[in-house]
């Protein structure tokens, strides 16, 4: 199972970073240091731009701050991306952004005041097929603030494929262990309704999902924008 901190890992339950997979980040409070980096990014977006549809030939998705729209059924959140401290993390994102993976995807794992994960299962935890894993990719100066956003994985380091998740505030104890590639810059009343929905433990296979929205979140739509107002 990916997840996010399960246990001592950010992803608990799902096999990526947590992935939903239950496989080493299950446990849900882990406390972490009071000291971490802030994430920087070199973009700047002024008041003049105002393109915020989605780029349909994906041009968007290529510049070194990638800036990603999640359309979600309880709002809409952006993050923006790092594709120089985090090339391998960054690519591997928005590709499955540019084909549509995201679409109609929930967020199976919500911790309120640790994270919310999503990219790996549709309405009733259907699977998605993945392109495979990548290695775990650590920048020094991408670290677990508040809206950081990561890639789930299982116990095994280079095992993140599309799951991903939003930390709900500062998680300095997944520092070094998870790939941030990212931070929200809009949005952040939506991840905490997300973050506060009221959530069940689920049978799944051979195991359990614990804190699995009651009802579905959704990823309406995911797509790159040329720029954020």
């Amino acid at each position: 199972m990916l997840c996010a901190g399960c246990g001592s890992d950010p992803a608990g339950e799902s096999g990526e970073t947590g992935s939903s997979s239950e496989s080493g980040t299950d446990t849900d409070t882990t406390e972490t240091s009071d000291t971490f980096a802030t994430f920087t990014t070199n973009a700047t977006l002024t008041d003049t731009d105002t393109d915020t549809g989605t780029d349909t030939d994906g041009e968007a998705c290529l510049v070194d701050e990638p800036i990603v729209v999640l359309e979600t059924s309880l709002g809409t959140m952006v993050v923006q991306l790092d594709r120089t401290r985090a090339p391998i993390t960054v690519e591997n994102f928005v590709g499955y952004v540019s084909d549509g993976f995201y679409d109609g995807t929930i967020f199976h794992r919500v911790i309120n005041g640790f994270v919310i994960q999503g990219g790996g299962y549709t309405p009733g935890l259907g699977v998605k097929t993945t392109k495979g894993p990548i290695p775990l990719e650590i920048h020094p100066e991408l670290n677990h603030v508040d809206g950081a956003i990561a890639m789930a994985r299982s116990n095994e380091p280079d095992t993140a494929e599309s799951q991903w998740y939003i930390t709900d505030g500062p998680q300095p104890g997944l520092d070094g262990q998870y790939a941030v590639f990212g931070a929200l810059i809009d949005g952040f009343a939506v991840r905490d309704a997300i973050a506060g929905v009221p959530v069940q433990t689920v049978p799944f296979m051979d195991f359990e999902f614990m804190n699995v929205p009651v009802e579905d979140v959704l990823v309406n739509a995911a797509y790159c924008v040329d720029a954020w107002p």
